[in-house]
């Protein structure tokens, strides 16, 4: 014969309303009792009856990730899976199960985001900011939907979302190379559409006017995307009368073709250019030298975008939360030809 929640409630010494509590992780049980619950229902091997719940309270303990992914290939950016593991690791110890959906799927297949909202198939949502449009967010809000924006929105969206503080990124990577007795700083990013772009270039700006430094709007390039941009980009630095003597780049990619570059007109590295590049990716530690990068810590954006989705799913407030989590620089061979007695506050441990 099947467990049922009351044998649950009589192991554990509660009643059946506590166990259902627990189940829902509701806050109003203490830690030590849902722990005692949860105790006994692995002592005797009990798993609720999920469709059940569904329809008893209105819920279906998924949360969907969408993506805007396009071709299969992108799959393999390990942006991507980092994000998703954050999210899986604080969610489903809370009961709660992950469903990844292509947005480019779901409009193709004619049903958009209607059945993930309208049809309640999913408990929340968190989405790119890339994905954020007016409309949506409307559709969302009339139906008192709970979602999160991964990525800083423009245009006063008064919405949930996290990001990383990308100003303080564009600021410690251009900070580092002066503080390392670099003068002549390229700054080199994607589209400046994307205002994560936009607010790494504010931080590059802010580096070189603290340091009493006039930026050079030739040595400031956009449209930036792969190692053979990189690699067409410095090759162009390094044709100049007055090349720069470091470059700030966005993405690993891009600075890794660069590199290339350097090496192919016989720059010695960190002597005669300096490198300093975004995301702790593998290619940047396995590069030779290895390149001095601003570490993003996707896992952990991915961690806050669920906790933030989860305290609006089951304490909903009229108060939206936004967050910027810190970054960190990661010293390597690409940059570091001069010390400094004391380390920066964002490098220490």
């Amino acid at each position: 014969m099947s467990v049922t929640i009351k044998d649950v409630a009589k192991a554990a010494g509660v009643s059946t309303a506590t166990v259902s509590r627990v189940l829902n992780n509701s806050k109003l049980i203490s830690p030590q009792t849902a722990e005692k619950v949860r105790n006994a229902m692995r002592e005797l091997g009990y798993f609720p009856n999920n469709i059940a719940r569904s329809f008893a309270y209105q819920n279906t303990c998924i949360i969907a990730l969408v993506v805007d992914i396009e071709e299969p290939t992108a799959f393999n950016n390990p942006y991507f899976y980092q994000i998703q593991y954050g999210i899986e690791k604080y969610i489903c110890p809370k009961g709660y199960y992950l469903m990844i959906a292509n947005e480019n799927t779901l409009n193709h297949s004619g049903t958009g985001f209607s059945q993930l909202v309208f049809e309640k198939r999913v408990d929340g949502l968190i989405l790119p900011v890339s994905l954020l449009n007016k409309h949506l967010v409307k559709k969302m809000e009339d139906q008192n939907f709970p979602f999160v924006i991964i990525g800083e929105p423009e245009n006063g969206y008064d919405t949930n979302w996290v990001d990383v503080n990308n100003k303080m990124a564009g600021e410690i990577s251009t900070t580092h190379l002066i503080e390392n007795q670099f003068q002549r700083i390229a700054f080199v990013s994607g589209s400046q559409k994307d205002l994560f772009n936009k607010r790494r270039l504010e931080g590059y700006l802010t580096a070189l006017a603290k340091h009493g430094l006039s930026p050079d709007p030739d040595l400031i390039k956009e449209g930036a995307f792969s190692k053979e941009d990189g690699y067409a980009l410095m090759s162009e630095f390094m044709g100049r009368q007055n090349p720069p003597d470091a470059v700030v780049f966005t993405d690993n990619l891009v600075a890794f073709g660069a590199l290339s570059a350097a090496k192919a007109y016989g720059r010695r590295i960190p002597d005669e250019i300096g490198i300093v590049s975004f995301d702790n990716f593998p290619v940047a530690e396995l590069s030779e030298p290895p390149i001095t990068t601003v570490d993003i810590d996707l896992i952990n954006l991915g961690i806050q975008a669920a906790s933030m989705l989860l305290q609006e799913i089951q304490l909903p407030s009229t108060t939206k939360q936004q967050s910027l989590l810190s970054v960190r620089l990661i010293k390597r061979g690409t940059s570091e030809r001069a010390r400094r007695e004391q380390p920066a506050p964002w490098e220490r441990s």
